[in-house]
């Protein structure tokens, strides 16, 4: 009897203690699901200060290449511009060359005469013998015809490296090598028209004296019309310029009584008649 109620006692302790084992594994079972969801759903990491000074390292290395590549593309500007600059120089030069050439071309064919052709003497005629003359006196020797002068090419480049000068508006530097161009080659076909120019370059410069004397010096030492003609008239302008009057009238009668035919005595009738472009007679 008593070993009965013993081993009743034990199956009941039994009982209990699997009773409780199985309501602590129901406890604990649940907690298990919101710690799953806690690290699922857990929010991103933020960034260290690592992660920005990487991200900095990053944009100075592209800012770095950038800068290099902009570097780059402003030293090829500059040396295309510094080759722009450089053909546009040796164009100029050559320009110069080409106009400087073309006016001593120029020039020697309006210096060079022209030789007309030979006339064929005419046929004999079949004529009888003309009759006998007393012996007239032996004739004088003919005068040879004066040998034309040969050009000088270094005085027609002279002449023409000259005369750009004062087209471009170098009035000073064209006077010098004009009066260094007479003083070499007095005898030149040009040297009359060098002189003009010298006198022309001083009337750009409103320095009328002395404008007057390199046109005088036209007058007194060259003998070619259109020349000499053109010296007048010019005078006249430097003595009008200068308040002279009289003497402006003076110089363009002047042309008017030797060159009566010429362009500067049409221009000197025009400016003795009023019709200048100062709109002032002349008294």
């Amino acid at each position: 009897m008593a070993g009965l109620f013993f081993h009743a006692i034990i199956c009941a302790v039994v009982g209990l203690i699997v009773a409780g084992c199985s309501s602590g594994s129901k406890s604990v079972a649940p907690a298990s699901g919101p710690a799953e969801r806690s690290a699922v759903e857990r929010p991103p990491r933020p960034a260290t200060l690592e992660d920005v000074r990487k991200t900095q390292e990053t944009q100075t290395q592209e800012v770095g290449r950038l800068t290099g590549e902009v570097k780059a593309l402003d030293a090829q500007q500059a040396f295309l511009v510094t080759e722009l600059k450089s053909l546009s120089e040796q164009l100029a030069k050559l320009k110069a060359s080409v106009d400087d050439a073309r006016l001593a071309v120029e020039a020697i064919q309006r210096a060079t005469p022209v030789t007309p052709p030979a006339t064929p003497p005419p046929a004999a005629l079949s004529q009888p013998p003309p009759p006998m003359l007393p012996p007239a006196a032996p004739p004088r020797a003919a005068v040879a015809p004066p040998t034309p002068t040969l050009r000088n090419p270094d005085a027609d480049r002279m002449f023409a490296a000259a005369l750009a000068k004062l087209r471009a508006g170098e009035d000073g530097q064209a006077a010098l090598e004009f009066t260094e161009f007479v003083t070499q080659f007095p005898n030149h076909p040009q040297a009359a028209a060098a002189q003009n120019w010298i006198g022309e370059a001083f009337y750009r410069q409103r320095d009328y004296k002395q404008a007057v004397v390199e046109f005088q010096k036209t007058v007194d030492n060259y003998t070619q019309t259109t020349q000499v003609a053109e010296a007048l008239l010019k005078i006249g302008l430097c003595k009008r310029a200068m308040g002279d009057a009289a003497g402006a009238r003076a110089a363009w009668e002047q042309v008017i009584k030797q060159y009566p035919r010429s362009e500067a005595a049409t221009q000197a009738r025009g400016f003795l008649a009023g019709r200048t472009n100062g709109g002032s007679r002349v008294r």
